[in-house]
């Protein structure tokens, strides 16, 4: 039954499907902003953004052999126009790898992005963004058995696979876009706490549907899908107390595979930053959970204390994969970084 497992995963990914969606994409989505949409370079609160993003799944049902593991590094500039009153200009270079299963299917993308915004008042801006980037996709034959290795129904590793035409790497050029809306009123602290800030946005990825081959064919069944985003969230403070409420939302549409995910988180302020001295520095916890439709329950947390916010999160599956999963999903961590300091204007970070 494992053996069947893995092969099963296997498959799904070298013919670049999934059950729900092809990319690998995180359960904290805000915080690995440009895997989910171009136009959120630059929408946060400071100058300079920096973020990892580290993900492990499937270890359990790989049957002893190599899970799926992701990470992800983002480095990001708010305004490369000083001289902009009205709007910015917000250059980010992202990073991406994936390994999967025991014959270490990769994944390597390296993005450029530039998004620019146009304040549309006091209260809102809207956003647009395109990002370029490389992508390379790896195999490890070695560490695959195959049908012409089994001879007499007995298994020799010398044996010919086959598989001759079969390639260990391909590449190609990737474009993708996308929008977004933001609207904030309030302010962020122990005293009022009477802040209300929204994002609403939309993503195309591979808009020039990249060929994905490792037997270097083209046509019908080689081409990447574009992936369709809608994304939303919402902070609501409640007024006279140190609570704010954040719901959200994703929704994947990619070929006819498709996913929603939505939830809420409950944040908490500790402590308020010392506007003056910076000698408390501000500190808040996040607490909350995600459903992903027909597949995962995800709990998650954040602290963020000053610059820095780390948040953990794991998915215990609940679709019909949990029979040989036991539930048991994936963990992800994120580690970002915003200066100048977030809460010395606001109280509390701006993400999600």
């Amino acid at each position: 039954m494992r053996k069947l497992i893995r092969f099963s995963l296997f498959v799904l990914c070298i013919s670049g499907t999934s059950a729900f969606a092809q990319d690998v994409h995180f359960s904290q989505f805000y915080e690995s902003p440009l895997t989910l949409n171009p136009a959120l370079c630059g929408v946060y609160n400071g100058q300079i953004f920096a973020e990892v993003n580290y993900r492990s799944q499937w270890a359990s049902v790989m049957g002893g052999g190599d899970g799926f593991n992701t990470m992800a590094a983002t480095v990001e500039l708010h305004n490369i126009m000083k001289k902009w009153t009205k709007g910015y200009i917000s250059p980010g270079l992202s990073f991406y790898n994936d390994k999967s299963g025991d014959a270490s299917i990769g994944i390597t993308e390296i993005n450029l992005t530039v998004a620019s915004g146009i304040l549309l008042g006091e209260k809102s801006s809207l956003a647009g963004g395109i990002q370029a980037g490389w992508s390379q996709h790896s195999i490890n034959l070695s560490g695959l058995s195959w049908d012409n290795q089994y001879i007499n129904g007995n298994y020799d590793a010398n044996a010919s696979t086959g598989e001759t035409s079969m390639g260990n790497s391909f590449s190609y050029a990737d474009f993708s876009a996308g929008l977004s809306y933001s609207y904030g009123v309030g302010q962020t602290n122990m005293t009022s706490n009477d802040q209300f800030k929204a994002n609403v946005g939309a993503a195309i990825f591979h808009v020039n549907e990249p060929n994905m081959s490792y037997y270097n064919q083209t046509g019908p069944g080689t081409k990447l899908y574009m992936r369709y985003v809608a994304h939303g969230y919402a902070e609501y403070g409640l007024p006279n107390s140190n609570i704010a409420l954040v719901p959200g939302f994703v929704y994947y549409q990619q070929g006819p595979a498709s996913e929603v995910d939505l939830g809420l988180k409950i944040r908490y302020i500790l402590k308020q930053e010392s506007k003056y001295t910076g000698i408390n520095k501000g500190t808040a916890i996040d607490i909350g959970g995600y459903y992903r439709v027909a597949d995962a329950a995800i709990i998650l947390t954040q602290i963020e204390f000053a610059n820095y916010a780390l948040g953990f999160s794991y998915d215990f599956n609940t679709s019909a994969l949990t029979t040989a999963s036991s539930g048991r999903g994936g963990f992800e961590l994120s580690l970002r970084f915003i200066n100048p300091n977030p809460f010395m204007s606001s109280g509390t970070n701006s993400m999600f």
